[in-house]
C-alpha cells in the first residue's frame, strides 16, 4: 500500500483543498485531511458524509485537482452513510472482523431497434408496340356477262336504267382496356441471427500486504 511520503516523492503538488474528481470528471469534493495511509474527501452534493481513499486510488494529479480511479458506478456504495472508505478496513486490528465487498462487472446485452433503411415500391408504365391479325370481310362487285338466246331471253323495252348495289367492308377499331395480369404481395419477415458481443469487465480482488500485517501484529 502506497504511503503518504512515497506518494509525495512522485506527486508533491497534492495538498489540502485539492478538488477530487472521478474518471468521468464528476466532482467528488475537496481533500480535507491527509493521513499517512489515506486521505479524506469532504462530503459533496452526492455523498452524505466524508469518506476516505487510499493514495493508491489516485489516478493522476494536477496543480489543484486529483482524479480518482473509480468510475461513476463504482461510487454508488459511497453514497451510503455507513460507508467509510478503505480506512474502515485499514483500522481492523487483531481479534476484529471486517466485511470487504468484492465486486465484479458483468456484461449485459440489450437489443435496440434502429432503422436500417427503406424499401420503395412503385409501378412504372412502359409503352410497347403490339401487333396481331384480325380477319375482316370486304364486299366486291363481280360483273359477269353471258349471251342470251332469243328463245330463253325476255325482251325488254329499250331505255336507260340505273341499278345501285351497296358494297360494304369491315374495318378494325382498336380499343384498350386494363386487364389484371398478376398481383404482387409485399410483406416483411423477421430473420433471427446470432450476433456476438464482447466488452471489457473489471473484477475486484483482495490483496494482502504481508509487511503491513506483520507491522500490525508487532504493534499489537
Amino acid at each position: 500500500m502506497l504511503k503518504k511520503n512515497e506518494f509525495f516523492n512522485k506527486y508533491p503538488n497534492l495538498h489540502e483543498g485539492t478538488t477530487a474528481y472521478d474518471i468521468e470528471g464528476d466532482k467528488l469534493g475537496k481533500v480535507v485531511d491527509m493521513a499517512d495511509d489515506y486521505l479524506t474527501i469532504e462530503k459533496g452534493f452526492f455523498f452524505p458524509k466524508d469518506f476516505t481513499i487510499r493514495y493508491d486510488d489516485i489516478l493522476e494529479t494536477r496543480p489543484d485537482s486529483i482524479t480518482v480511479k473509480q468510475h461513476r458506478e463504482d461510487l454508488e456504495g459511497w453514497k451510503d452513510e455507513k460507508y467509510k472508505g478503505w480506512n474502515e478496513y485499514d483500522r481492523v486490528t487483531l481479534g476484529e472482523e471486517a466485511t470487504i465487498p468484492v465486486r465484479e462487472e458483468e456484461l449485459e446485452a440489450k437489443k435496440v431497434v434502429r432503422p436500417k433503411g427503406e424499401v420503395h415500391i412503385r409501378k412504372v408504365v412502359h409503352t410497347e408496340m403490339k401487333q396481331f391479325s384480325v380477319p375482316v370481310t370486304k364486299e366486291e362487285v363481280i360483273i359477269e356477262r353471258r349471251p342470251v338466246s332469243e328463245a330463253t331471253g325476255k325482251a325488254e323495252p329499250i331505255g336507260e336504267k340505273e341499278v345501285t348495289i351497296p358494297i360494304s367492308e369491315e374495318h378494325v377499331e382498336v380499343t384498350k382496356r386494363p386487364v389484371t395480369k398478376e398481383e404482387v404481395n409485399i410483406r416483411k419477415e423477421a430473420r433471427i441471427e446470432e450476433e456476438k458481443v464482447k466488452g471489457e469487465v473489471r473484477k475486484e480482488e483482495i490483496k494482502i500486504d504481508r509487511d503491513e500485517e506483520e507491522r500490525r501484529r508487532k504493534a499489537a
